[in-house]
């Protein structure tokens, strides 16, 4: 059973975006091995009972959707988002 908790410890992603105060519309960048993507957020995240968070987003870019999963106390195996551009230089996909 999924459920919404917006009352909670914050849980981030690697780069720091605070995944329980993602809303709809919010841009994301994810950067991995010098390449940048920029996503906006089409649901908002929700928590399984296990303290898993989950969430879709399209690509900017291409327009394909991708879904996202951060699992609370393992941030650092989550998705390196920013909720700005953090590196320059970075090829864009």
């Amino acid at each position: 059973m999924k459920v919404e908790q917006e009352n909670q410890k914050d849980v981030h992603t690697k780069g720091n975006v605070i995944v329980n105060k993602i809303k709809v519309g919010d841009i994301h960048y994810e950067y991995d091995m010098g390449l940048e993507m920029e996503f906006e957020v089409l649901t908002k995240p929700v928590r399984s009972d296990e303290g898993q968070w989950t969430w879709k987003a399209k690509n900017t870019t291409d327009g394909k959707e991708v879904s996202f999963l951060v699992t609370e106390g393992f941030s650092h195996y989550a998705p390196n988002l920013y909720d700005c551009q953090a590196y320059g230089g970075c090829k864009r996909l």
